[in-house]
Protein backbone atom coordinates (compact mmCIF):
# COMPACT_ATOMS: atom_id res chain seq x y z
CA UNK A 1 0.00 0.00 0.00
CA UNK A 2 1.26 3.68 -0.55
CA UNK A 3 1.20 6.65 1.01
CA UNK A 4 -2.74 8.07 0.92
CA UNK A 5 -3.61 11.60 1.95
CA UNK A 6 -6.34 11.83 5.50
CA UNK A 7 -9.45 13.02 4.49
CA UNK A 8 -9.22 16.41 5.86
CA UNK A 9 -5.97 17.27 6.68
CA UNK A 10 -4.64 16.65 3.11
CA UNK A 11 -0.90 18.00 4.20
CA UNK A 12 -0.89 15.08 5.90
CA UNK A 13 -0.71 11.12 4.91
CA UNK A 14 -0.18 7.57 6.26
CA UNK A 15 1.04 4.45 4.86
CA UNK A 16 -0.96 1.67 6.65
CA UNK A 17 1.93 -1.22 5.32
CA UNK A 18 4.96 0.68 6.75
CA UNK A 19 2.69 2.19 9.50
CA UNK A 20 4.35 5.88 8.78
CA UNK A 21 3.41 9.28 8.68
CA UNK A 22 4.19 11.64 6.82
CA UNK A 23 3.60 15.78 6.24
CA UNK A 24 3.32 15.57 2.29
CA UNK A 25 2.85 19.39 1.08
CA UNK A 26 2.05 23.03 2.14
CA UNK A 27 3.43 25.05 4.70
CA UNK A 28 0.66 24.72 7.41
CA UNK A 29 1.55 23.91 10.81
CA UNK A 30 -1.44 22.04 13.04
CA UNK A 31 -1.69 21.27 16.56
CA UNK A 32 -0.66 17.72 17.62
CA UNK A 33 -4.22 17.54 18.58
CA UNK A 34 -5.37 18.46 15.26
CA UNK A 35 -3.40 15.32 13.98
CA UNK A 36 -4.54 13.04 16.55
CA UNK A 37 -7.66 13.68 15.97
CA UNK A 38 -7.51 13.63 12.24
CA UNK A 39 -6.32 9.45 13.02
CA UNK A 40 -8.81 8.85 15.42
CA UNK A 41 -11.55 9.85 12.68
CA UNK A 42 -9.63 8.46 10.07
CA UNK A 43 -9.47 4.77 12.14
CA UNK A 44 -12.70 4.35 12.37
CA UNK A 45 -13.51 3.86 9.35
CA UNK A 46 -14.40 0.06 8.03
CA UNK A 47 -11.68 0.46 5.67
CA UNK A 48 -9.59 0.87 8.64
CA UNK A 49 -10.82 -1.41 10.76
CA UNK A 50 -8.17 -4.08 10.37
CA UNK A 51 -5.23 -1.54 10.65
CA UNK A 52 -3.32 -0.60 14.10
CA UNK A 53 -4.25 2.44 15.78
CA UNK A 54 -1.34 4.97 14.77
CA UNK A 55 -1.53 7.48 18.30
CA UNK A 56 -2.87 7.23 21.54
CA UNK A 57 -3.55 10.26 23.80
CA UNK A 58 -2.01 10.99 27.42
CA UNK A 59 -3.33 14.06 28.04
CA UNK A 60 -4.89 16.73 25.91
CA UNK A 61 -0.70 17.81 25.26
CA UNK A 62 0.92 14.48 25.70
CA UNK A 63 0.55 11.92 22.62
CA UNK A 64 2.08 8.60 21.78
CA UNK A 65 2.74 6.94 18.13
CA UNK A 66 1.70 3.40 19.40
CA UNK A 67 1.76 0.16 17.35
CA UNK A 68 5.19 0.55 15.59
CA UNK A 69 3.76 3.69 13.82
CA UNK A 70 6.51 6.13 13.23
CA UNK A 71 7.02 9.40 11.34
CA UNK A 72 8.71 9.16 7.55
CA UNK A 73 11.13 11.95 8.54
CA UNK A 74 12.92 13.81 11.74
CA UNK A 75 11.79 17.02 9.51
CA UNK A 76 7.57 16.19 9.96
CA UNK A 77 7.54 16.94 13.37
CA UNK A 78 8.60 20.79 12.13
CA UNK A 79 4.80 21.22 10.73
CA UNK A 80 3.01 20.30 14.57
CA UNK A 81 2.86 22.17 17.50
CA UNK A 82 1.13 22.90 20.65
CA UNK A 83 2.08 19.22 21.99
CA UNK A 84 4.47 16.79 22.46
CA UNK A 85 5.05 13.30 20.57
CA UNK A 86 6.58 9.99 21.82
CA UNK A 87 7.33 7.94 19.38
CA UNK A 88 7.49 4.12 20.98
CA UNK A 89 9.47 1.55 19.27
CA UNK A 90 9.92 -0.75 21.83
CA UNK A 91 9.96 -0.98 25.62
CA UNK A 92 13.24 1.18 26.09
CA UNK A 93 14.05 2.18 22.32
CA UNK A 94 11.71 5.08 21.42
CA UNK A 95 12.35 8.79 20.17
CA UNK A 96 10.90 11.95 21.91
CA UNK A 97 9.56 15.07 20.27
CA UNK A 98 9.15 17.75 23.58
CA UNK A 99 7.46 20.89 23.16
CA UNK A 100 8.94 24.27 23.80
CA UNK A 101 7.05 27.15 23.31
CA UNK A 102 8.07 31.11 24.22
CA UNK A 103 6.05 33.42 26.18
CA UNK A 104 6.61 36.71 27.73
CA UNK A 105 7.22 39.99 26.45
CA UNK A 106 9.26 40.46 23.24
CA UNK A 107 9.76 42.99 20.77
CA UNK A 108 7.68 41.33 17.55
CA UNK A 109 10.80 41.31 15.41
CA UNK A 110 12.65 39.21 18.40
CA UNK A 111 13.62 36.19 16.08
CA UNK A 112 13.78 33.11 18.88
CA UNK A 113 16.67 30.74 17.81
CA UNK A 114 17.49 27.66 19.78
CA UNK A 115 20.72 25.69 21.14
CA UNK A 116 20.75 22.13 21.62
CA UNK A 117 23.45 20.03 23.03
CA UNK A 118 26.37 22.70 21.77
CA UNK A 119 24.24 22.74 17.96
CA UNK A 120 22.11 25.39 16.85
CA UNK A 121 18.32 23.99 16.37
CA UNK A 122 16.74 24.92 13.37
CA UNK A 123 13.58 26.93 13.53
CA UNK A 124 10.23 25.14 12.47
CA UNK A 125 9.21 25.78 8.93
CA UNK A 126 8.04 29.02 8.16
CA UNK A 127 9.25 30.91 11.25
CA UNK A 128 10.50 34.31 10.80
CA UNK A 129 9.90 36.62 14.40
CA UNK A 130 7.79 36.87 17.42
CA UNK A 131 6.94 34.00 20.00
CA UNK A 132 7.54 30.61 19.02
CA UNK A 133 6.02 26.73 19.34
CA UNK A 134 8.06 24.09 18.04
CA UNK A 135 8.65 20.38 18.49
CA UNK A 136 12.39 19.32 19.28
CA UNK A 137 13.41 16.10 19.47
CA UNK A 138 15.04 15.38 22.90
CA UNK A 139 15.68 11.78 22.97
CA UNK A 140 16.71 9.27 20.19
CA UNK A 141 16.59 5.57 20.00
CA UNK A 142 15.73 5.75 23.27
CA UNK A 143 19.33 8.38 24.25
CA UNK A 144 17.98 11.30 26.00
CA UNK A 145 19.78 14.26 24.16
CA UNK A 146 21.78 16.55 26.60
CA UNK A 147 19.52 15.51 29.27
CA UNK A 148 16.29 17.02 28.05
CA UNK A 149 17.69 20.37 28.14
CA UNK A 150 16.93 22.94 25.18
CA UNK A 151 18.09 26.74 25.54
CA UNK A 152 16.29 29.92 23.51
CA UNK A 153 18.16 33.07 22.89
CA UNK A 154 16.64 36.25 22.07
CA UNK A 155 19.62 38.53 20.50
CA UNK A 156 18.67 41.07 18.32
CA UNK A 157 21.10 43.78 16.81
CA UNK A 158 20.45 46.27 14.21
CA UNK A 159 21.39 49.51 13.07
CA UNK A 160 18.53 51.44 15.20
CA UNK A 161 17.32 48.33 16.29
CA UNK A 162 19.08 46.97 19.12
CA UNK A 163 17.13 45.23 21.84
CA UNK A 164 18.18 43.77 25.32
CA UNK A 165 18.61 40.05 25.13
CA UNK A 166 17.68 37.09 27.12
CA UNK A 167 17.63 33.57 26.83
CA UNK A 168 16.33 30.19 28.93
CA UNK A 169 16.74 26.72 29.17
CA UNK A 170 13.86 24.78 29.40
CA UNK A 171 13.90 20.81 30.35
CA UNK A 172 11.78 18.41 29.15
CA UNK A 173 9.81 15.97 31.12
CA UNK A 174 10.44 12.10 30.18
CA UNK A 175 7.10 12.24 28.09
CA UNK A 176 8.27 14.95 26.24
CA UNK A 177 5.97 17.56 27.89
CA UNK A 178 4.49 21.22 26.69
CA UNK A 179 7.62 23.62 28.47
CA UNK A 180 6.92 26.81 28.58
CA UNK A 181 10.29 28.90 27.57
CA UNK A 182 9.94 32.50 29.06
CA UNK A 183 11.55 35.58 27.23
CA UNK A 184 11.88 39.04 27.37
CA UNK A 185 13.02 41.87 25.38
CA UNK A 186 12.97 45.51 24.86
CA UNK A 187 15.01 48.38 23.00
CA UNK A 188 18.13 48.93 24.30
CA UNK A 189 18.16 52.60 25.35
CA UNK A 190 21.93 52.89 25.81
CA UNK A 191 22.89 50.87 22.13
CA UNK A 192 21.78 52.44 18.85
CA UNK A 193 22.70 49.46 17.20
CA UNK A 194 25.13 51.26 15.25
CA UNK A 195 28.05 49.35 13.07
CA UNK A 196 31.02 48.27 15.67
CA UNK A 197 32.83 46.11 12.90
CA UNK A 198 35.95 47.97 12.59
CA UNK A 199 36.26 48.91 16.33
CA UNK A 200 39.96 47.17 17.29
CA UNK A 201 39.22 46.03 20.98
CA UNK A 202 39.89 42.68 22.07
CA UNK A 203 38.94 39.65 23.81
CA UNK A 204 40.75 37.02 26.10
CA UNK A 205 39.98 34.51 28.21
CA UNK A 206 43.68 33.47 29.39
CA UNK A 207 42.93 34.56 32.73
CA UNK A 208 44.03 38.25 34.07
CA UNK A 209 45.17 40.41 37.05
CA UNK A 210 44.95 43.77 37.30
CA UNK A 211 44.69 46.35 40.61
CA UNK A 212 41.21 47.72 39.36
CA UNK A 213 40.27 49.64 43.04
CA UNK A 214 43.35 50.62 43.44
CA UNK A 215 44.34 49.51 46.60
CA UNK A 216 47.28 47.86 46.31
CA UNK A 217 46.36 44.52 45.72
CA UNK A 218 45.82 42.67 41.74
CA UNK A 219 42.68 40.97 41.21
CA UNK A 220 41.62 38.16 39.25
CA UNK A 221 39.84 37.94 36.37
CA UNK A 222 38.58 35.53 33.91
CA UNK A 223 37.80 37.70 30.44
CA UNK A 224 39.96 40.70 29.66
CA UNK A 225 38.10 43.30 27.80
CA UNK A 226 41.11 45.86 25.91
CA UNK A 227 39.65 49.24 24.74
CA UNK A 228 42.72 49.91 23.16
CA UNK A 229 43.01 53.35 25.06
CA UNK A 230 40.53 54.63 21.75
CA UNK A 231 36.92 53.54 23.07
CA UNK A 232 34.88 54.88 26.03
CA UNK A 233 32.87 52.38 28.64
CA UNK A 234 29.83 52.94 26.10
CA UNK A 235 31.46 51.95 22.68
CA UNK A 236 33.02 48.72 24.34
CA UNK A 237 29.59 47.69 25.90
CA UNK A 238 27.93 48.09 22.29
CA UNK A 239 31.57 45.70 20.58
CA UNK A 240 30.37 43.49 23.48
CA UNK A 241 26.81 43.40 22.26
CA UNK A 242 27.76 43.04 18.95
CA UNK A 243 29.86 39.70 19.71
CA UNK A 244 26.71 38.44 20.96
CA UNK A 245 24.63 39.26 18.65
CA UNK A 246 22.23 36.33 16.99
CA UNK A 247 24.54 36.57 13.43
CA UNK A 248 27.89 35.99 15.20
CA UNK A 249 28.33 32.13 15.14
CA UNK A 250 32.40 33.08 15.58
CA UNK A 251 34.42 31.64 17.98
CA UNK A 252 34.63 35.08 21.13
CA UNK A 253 37.60 33.33 21.80
CA UNK A 254 36.77 30.27 24.87
CA UNK A 255 35.45 27.56 22.16
CA UNK A 256 32.28 29.08 21.99
CA UNK A 257 29.86 30.83 19.33
CA UNK A 258 29.64 34.27 20.11
CA UNK A 259 25.78 34.00 19.54
CA UNK A 260 25.61 30.90 22.67
CA UNK A 261 28.52 33.14 24.75
CA UNK A 262 26.50 33.40 28.44
CA UNK A 263 29.42 33.72 31.12
CA UNK A 264 33.21 33.60 31.69
CA UNK A 265 32.22 30.35 33.90
CA UNK A 266 29.32 27.61 34.25
CA UNK A 267 28.74 29.27 37.92
CA UNK A 268 28.94 32.84 37.83
CA UNK A 269 25.58 34.57 37.42
CA UNK A 270 24.31 35.54 33.80
CA UNK A 271 23.59 39.26 32.80
CA UNK A 272 21.30 38.10 30.06
CA UNK A 273 20.15 41.43 28.85
CA UNK A 274 24.35 41.51 27.62
CA UNK A 275 26.56 38.37 28.66
CA UNK A 276 29.65 40.51 29.67
CA UNK A 277 28.02 43.15 31.65
CA UNK A 278 25.29 45.97 31.22
CA UNK A 279 25.12 49.71 30.94
CA UNK A 280 23.15 52.03 32.97
CA UNK A 281 23.68 55.74 33.83
CA UNK A 282 26.63 56.07 31.94
CA UNK A 283 28.17 53.42 33.57
CA UNK A 284 29.90 49.88 32.24
CA UNK A 285 28.60 47.14 34.83
CA UNK A 286 30.98 44.04 34.39
CA UNK A 287 29.63 40.41 34.55
CA UNK A 288 31.38 38.60 37.06
CA UNK A 289 34.84 38.48 35.89
CA UNK A 290 35.49 40.40 33.25
CA UNK A 291 37.79 42.96 32.98
CA UNK A 292 37.17 46.33 31.06
CA UNK A 293 40.75 47.71 30.83
CA UNK A 294 42.41 50.25 28.96
CA UNK A 295 39.34 52.74 27.91
CA UNK A 296 39.13 56.35 27.80
CA UNK A 297 37.06 56.97 30.85
CA UNK A 298 37.94 54.56 33.20
CA UNK A 299 35.88 55.83 35.48
CA UNK A 300 32.97 54.79 34.18
CA UNK A 301 32.98 51.45 34.80
CA UNK A 302 32.02 49.21 37.69
CA UNK A 303 33.44 45.35 37.55
CA UNK A 304 33.33 42.20 39.41
CA UNK A 305 36.52 40.07 39.69
CA UNK A 306 36.88 36.09 39.76
CA UNK A 307 35.86 35.56 43.59
CA UNK A 308 32.77 37.66 42.67
CA UNK A 309 33.88 40.79 44.75
CA UNK A 310 32.57 44.26 43.39
CA UNK A 311 35.38 46.10 42.90
CA UNK A 312 34.79 50.45 42.12
CA UNK A 313 38.00 52.38 40.44
CA UNK A 314 39.46 55.49 42.01
CA UNK A 315 38.05 58.52 40.43
CA UNK A 316 40.37 59.75 38.03
CA UNK A 317 40.68 63.42 37.63
CA UNK A 318 42.71 65.85 35.57
CA UNK A 319 44.27 69.14 36.11
CA UNK A 320 44.53 71.58 33.33
CA UNK A 321 46.30 74.45 32.24
CA UNK A 322 45.21 76.12 28.98
CA UNK A 323 45.72 79.72 27.47
CA UNK A 324 49.09 78.88 27.05
CA UNK A 325 51.19 79.04 24.06
CA UNK A 326 53.90 76.90 22.62
CA UNK A 327 57.26 77.93 24.52
CA UNK A 328 55.44 78.95 27.89
CA UNK A 329 57.21 77.21 30.91
CA UNK A 330 54.63 76.04 32.80
CA UNK A 331 54.59 74.71 36.76
CA UNK A 332 51.89 73.52 39.14
CA UNK A 333 52.59 71.81 41.97
CA UNK A 334 50.34 71.52 45.87
CA UNK A 335 50.35 74.54 47.79
CA UNK A 336 51.49 74.66 50.93
CA UNK A 337 48.66 76.46 52.84
CA UNK A 338 50.10 79.13 53.04
CA UNK A 339 50.01 80.76 49.43
CA UNK A 340 53.59 78.56 48.30
CA UNK A 341 54.32 76.26 46.71
CA UNK A 342 54.80 73.13 48.95
CA UNK A 343 58.56 72.04 48.24
CA UNK A 344 58.85 70.00 51.65
CA UNK A 345 56.27 67.20 50.35
CA UNK A 346 58.51 64.44 50.62
CA UNK A 347 61.84 64.02 52.35
CA UNK A 348 64.42 61.31 51.62
CA UNK A 349 64.57 58.00 54.03
CA UNK A 350 68.02 57.88 54.01
CA UNK A 351 71.34 59.34 51.78
CA UNK A 352 71.22 58.59 48.08
CA UNK A 353 74.06 58.43 45.82
CA UNK A 354 73.44 58.21 42.15
CA UNK A 355 69.76 56.50 43.04
CA UNK A 356 67.01 55.73 40.03
CA UNK A 357 65.09 54.47 42.91
CA UNK A 358 63.88 57.15 45.45
CA UNK A 359 62.58 55.85 49.48
CA UNK A 360 61.25 58.83 50.84
CA UNK A 361 59.64 58.87 55.00
CA UNK A 362 56.11 60.00 53.70
CA UNK A 363 53.24 57.53 52.02
CA UNK A 364 52.54 57.86 48.33
CA UNK A 365 49.22 58.78 48.40
CA UNK A 366 46.91 57.21 45.21
CA UNK A 367 46.74 61.48 44.05
CA UNK A 368 50.47 60.89 43.42
CA UNK A 369 50.60 59.76 39.36
CA UNK A 370 51.96 56.75 38.59
CA UNK A 371 54.42 58.81 36.78
CA UNK A 372 55.56 62.28 36.19
CA UNK A 373 58.18 65.22 37.77
CA UNK A 374 60.13 65.32 40.92
CA UNK A 375 61.86 68.41 42.45
CA UNK A 376 64.52 68.77 44.91
CA UNK A 377 65.07 72.19 45.08
CA UNK A 378 65.77 73.69 41.91
CA UNK A 379 66.85 70.37 40.23
CA UNK A 380 64.28 68.58 37.96
CA UNK A 381 63.76 64.98 37.75
CA UNK A 382 61.00 62.41 36.46
CA UNK A 383 59.98 59.22 37.42
CA UNK A 384 58.16 56.43 35.67
CA UNK A 385 56.72 54.31 38.42
CA UNK A 386 55.64 54.16 42.54
CA UNK A 387 55.89 51.28 44.81
CA UNK A 388 53.46 53.15 46.97
CA UNK A 389 53.79 50.25 49.86
CA UNK A 390 57.51 50.88 50.14
CA UNK A 391 57.28 54.57 49.82
CA UNK A 392 59.41 54.94 46.34
CA UNK A 393 59.86 56.58 43.16
CA UNK A 394 61.68 54.39 40.46
CA UNK A 395 62.75 55.25 37.54
CA UNK A 396 64.05 58.13 38.17
CA UNK A 397 65.84 60.28 36.16
CA UNK A 398 68.64 61.75 36.13
CA UNK A 399 69.63 59.63 39.20
CA UNK A 400 69.27 61.37 41.89
CA UNK A 401 71.44 62.08 44.58
CA UNK A 402 71.11 63.79 48.31
CA UNK A 403 71.71 63.12 52.07
CA UNK A 404 69.09 62.24 54.33
CA UNK A 405 66.19 64.14 55.07
CA UNK A 406 66.76 66.20 51.88
CA UNK A 407 63.41 67.79 50.97
CA UNK A 408 61.61 67.41 47.45
CA UNK A 409 58.26 67.40 45.85
CA UNK A 410 55.98 66.53 43.44
CA UNK A 411 54.64 69.10 40.78
CA UNK A 412 51.99 67.55 38.32
CA UNK A 413 52.91 69.64 35.49
CA UNK A 414 56.77 71.16 34.90
CA UNK A 415 57.22 71.52 31.69
CA UNK A 416 57.93 73.66 28.44
CA UNK A 417 53.95 74.22 26.76
CA UNK A 418 53.92 72.81 23.70
CA UNK A 419 50.76 73.82 22.88
CA UNK A 420 47.69 76.09 23.74
CA UNK A 421 46.87 73.49 26.66
CA UNK A 422 48.76 71.25 29.55
CA UNK A 423 47.22 68.47 31.25
CA UNK A 424 47.99 65.61 34.07
CA UNK A 425 46.00 62.91 34.91
CA UNK A 426 45.68 61.03 37.92
CA UNK A 427 43.44 59.70 41.08
CA UNK A 428 41.54 61.83 42.87
CA UNK A 429 41.86 60.93 46.85
CA UNK A 430 40.91 64.18 48.49
CA UNK A 431 40.21 68.12 48.11
CA UNK A 432 43.81 69.56 47.51
CA UNK A 433 44.59 73.60 46.47
CA UNK A 434 47.43 74.11 43.68
CA UNK A 435 49.75 76.84 42.36
CA UNK A 436 49.94 77.61 38.97
CA UNK A 437 52.90 79.23 37.54
CA UNK A 438 52.84 80.53 33.65
CA UNK A 439 56.38 82.57 32.75
CA UNK A 440 58.10 83.38 29.61
CA UNK A 441 60.48 86.17 28.60
CA UNK A 442 57.98 88.54 26.79
CA UNK A 443 54.93 88.38 29.11
CA UNK A 444 53.97 89.35 32.73
CA UNK A 445 54.42 86.28 34.76
CA UNK A 446 51.22 84.76 35.68
CA UNK A 447 50.02 82.44 38.96
CA UNK A 448 47.01 81.43 40.01
CA UNK A 449 45.63 79.12 42.52
CA UNK A 450 42.99 76.75 42.63
CA UNK A 451 41.41 73.67 44.42
CA UNK A 452 41.49 69.78 43.27
CA UNK A 453 38.28 68.66 43.48
CA UNK A 454 36.22 65.28 42.52
CA UNK A 455 35.92 67.30 39.03
CA UNK A 456 39.35 67.97 38.86
CA UNK A 457 40.73 71.40 38.20
CA UNK A 458 41.08 73.94 35.72
CA UNK A 459 43.38 77.24 35.35
CA UNK A 460 42.89 79.76 32.58
CA UNK A 461 46.34 81.76 31.85
CA UNK A 462 46.16 85.37 30.97
CA UNK A 463 48.92 86.02 28.57
CA UNK A 464 50.20 89.89 29.62
CA UNK A 465 52.30 91.32 27.06
CA UNK A 466 55.81 93.02 29.06
CA UNK A 467 56.03 95.97 27.57
CA UNK A 468 59.28 97.28 29.46
CA UNK A 469 61.42 93.86 29.13
CA UNK A 470 64.37 94.00 26.49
Amino acid sequence: MAYVNFTTLTDWQYDASTKKLKHNTGSTRITVNALYSEIMDEFDNAGQMDDSIPMSAQTPTEYTLVNGWTFDSDSDPGYLYGGSIVVQKATTDRDVWANFYTLGTIESDGVVYWLQNGSLVAAHPGYTSGHIDQLIKVRSGGSLIDSGNVTAYLRNRASGNADLYDNFTGTATATGGRNPIPLASAPDTNDDGSDVSAYTCTLGFAGYTEDVDGDGTAESYAVKVDGQGSYTALQCYRWLKWQCRRENSSDVGNGTQGRFYRYANASYAEVKQSPFGSFAGGKFFGARGVLLTNITDSNNRQLIDSSGASKIPPTTVSITVSGVAVGDRVLVARDDGAGAIDKAQFTLAGAHSAATTVTVNEALGNDIPDSGALRMGDSQFTYTGIVRGSKQFTGVSPALTGSGGAELYQPYIDAVASGTSMSKSFVYAADFDIIARIRKKGIQPFENTATVTSAGAAVSAIRTTDTIVS
